[in-house]
């Protein structure tokens, strides 16, 4: 289901999933924020360095565009873990994420997983003689209850200059933006502006520019699934679809039409192909998709 000028949300999917795979491990980085919540079974996370373990009937969340390593663990006496999620994408008037200077809590606790379980479970169960006003609230209302489980972040370590810079790009991600255009924004010489960049990120400016310009493509084309490589090359400011699919897959480890298709379609939050710990490929077990719902601001 699809709806038009729903505020604050870029793109939004709920669904759930069972299997039987005890042990499972994925790894993975997707654009979007994941809350997943295991009702039965539990989950184990390493989030870019930083582990948690949720309790059965607790969640994680996570932001998006971060390594993440995901374990499935089921419930001893069913032999089932039984999953609940939703992602999403949202975004600021300026089309920005105004979650971006939260710190998110990794692990959830059962107890404050009730309400957003029993929205999630009312999205699952809706069908199209449920008005679009009633689940754009379930959706603002998810918002408010996820914004409840972040923190600010302490200041940016970020100098002078460097934050409009990053925001600037964040802007005009759709469009071909070269240094040249930053030294207009915030003048300063080549050699300075490159020190700017690689002390306070690791990066130079032009790396900055093409991952900041590739998740804008990873976004779009995740709100568009009908969308070719060559439309949202397009689209974001690229001359050819063949340079676009080298950037993207450079960028993000693998070519766009496959990185699209393992985030949005695969199983659940973990998408893609679930690995046991051995190693070996595994079958996710019994999957059963419910709902899927993608909703554009």
């Amino acid at each position: 289901m699809i709806f038009e000028s729903l505020p604050h949300l870029r793109y939004a999917q709920a669904d759930e999933f069972s299997h039987s795979k005890n042990g499972s491990c994925h790894c993975k980085t997707v654009p979007f924020y994941i809350f997943a919540q295991a009702f039965e079974g539990h989950y184990e996370l390493d989030a870019d360095g930083e582990f948690a373990v949720c309790e059965e009937g607790g969640a994680f969340f996570v932001p998006p565009n971060i390594p993440l390593k995901i374990w499935h663990y089921v419930n001893p006496e069913s032999g089932i873990m039984r999953i609940r999620f939703v992602h999403f994408i949202p975004e600021d008037p300026r089309g920005l994420d105004p979650f971006s200077q939260y710190r998110l809590r990794l692990a959830v606790s059962r107890a404050d997983c009730r309400e957003p379980a029993t929205i999630i479970k009312r999205l699952l169960k809706s069908g199209p003689e449920r008005s679009g006003f009633l689940l754009a609230s379930d959706f603002l209302r998810l918002l408010a209850l996820f914004q409840s489980f972040m923190k600010p972040k302490k200041a940016a370590p970020y100098p002078e200059g460097l934050s409009v810079l990053l925001q600037w790009i964040q802007e005009h991600a759709a469009e071909p933006i070269h240094t040249s255009d930053l030294e207009k924004i915030f003048p300063l010489s080549r050699s300075k502006m490159f020190s700017l960049f690689h002390d306070a990120t690791g990066m130079s400016p032009g790396s900055c520019i093409l991952r900041e310009r590739i998740r804008f493509a990873a976004r779009l084309m995740l709100c568009n699934p009908n969308l070719s490589v060559k439309e949202a090359a397009d689209q974001c400011g690229w001359q050819t679809a063949c340079h676009f699919s080298r950037m993207f897959r450079q960028v993000m480890g693998e070519p766009p039409g496959r990185y699209v298709r393992e985030a949005a379609v695969g199983a659940g939050p973990e998408g893609g192909k679930i690995k046991p710990s051995g190693g070996q490929s595994a079958n996710t077990g019994k999957h059963r998709r419910i709902s899927r719902m993608r909703f554009r601001a």
